[in-house]
């Protein structure tokens, strides 16, 4: 109990102090609302920069979801030549056009489209003929 009072005594020694310094004029105090103008001026410093650090947060946020719908787009291009890889082995497919696709599509074009289990060992110009000849036999 007596340390609350010493703290409160403190607090009151304090604010004598303050309200003595205001009142005689070495605490400016142009507004008369007891809080000096040099804290009232730091306060407003701190708002507008708070005010700037959230703009800047927002346009950093509108151009990473800017980026975001980008990557997408582009992913989506990616998978949609994917498909047209794809679609360039079906219908009449060519030496030249399985020539263009990487041994694990040959592989796997065998497999979906005829069923056939190929060896990613083996060569790639003996994939590419043995895809063909699958192809052909249709």
């Amino acid at each position: 109990m007596q340390t609350f009072l010493i703290i409160l005594g403190i607090v009151a020694v304090a604010a004598g102090v303050y309200y003595f310094l205001i009142k005689t004029g070495k605490i400016e105090d142009k507004d008369g609302d007891y809080i000096a103008d040099d804290i009232e001026d730091v306060i407003d410093d701190v708002k507008e920069e708070v005010a700037e650090a959230k703009a800047k947060v927002k346009k950093t946020v509108k151009a990473v979801k800017t980026r975001v719908n980008k990557v997408v787009d582009e992913v989506e291009d990616v998978v949609d030549e994917l498909q047209d890889v794809v679609q360039a082995i079906k219908g009449k497919p060519t030496k030249s056009k399985l020539n263009s696709l990487t041994k694990q599509q040959l592989v796997d074009a065998a497999k979906q489209d005829h069923g056939v289990d190929l060896d990613l060992s083996i060569k790639k110009s003996t994939l590419v003929n043995k895809v063909y000849s699958l192809y052909n036999k249709k």
